[in-house]
């Protein structure tokens, strides 16, 4: 039995095995009112991705990002769109201005 349990985490994380995913760096702008923001990743499929609170002037990294067109959303901030690839980290502002 273990022996097919070692052969099933091998076969599942192997060499050739491909992160389908990749990370966003997301920085609410220091303009932005004085509290955290409840700052949320949304997969293309609408699927809320990720989620982290972040004060104004910080930034927040965010892994386990599924490839693709995301949006990046909190509350009384402009909503952000950016691609996501395994190679780069995409970065993305939150503003109150622009919408």
């Amino acid at each position: 039995m273990f022996v097919l349990g070692a052969a099933a985490v091998l076969t599942l994380a192997g060499c050739g095995a491909h992160d389908s995913t990749g990370q966003v760096a997301v920085t609410v702008s220091s303009n932005a009112a004085d509290h955290p923001y409840e700052v949320k990743v949304f997969a293309s499929t609408g699927k809320l991705s990720e989620h982290q609170r972040v004060f104004p002037g910080g930034t927040a990294t965010f892994a386990g990002v599924p490839l693709g067109e995301v949006t990046v959303r909190a509350n009384e901030l402009c909503a952000q769109k950016t691609t996501v690839t395994n190679d780069e980290v995409a970065s993305v502002t939150l503003t109150t201005t622009g919408c």
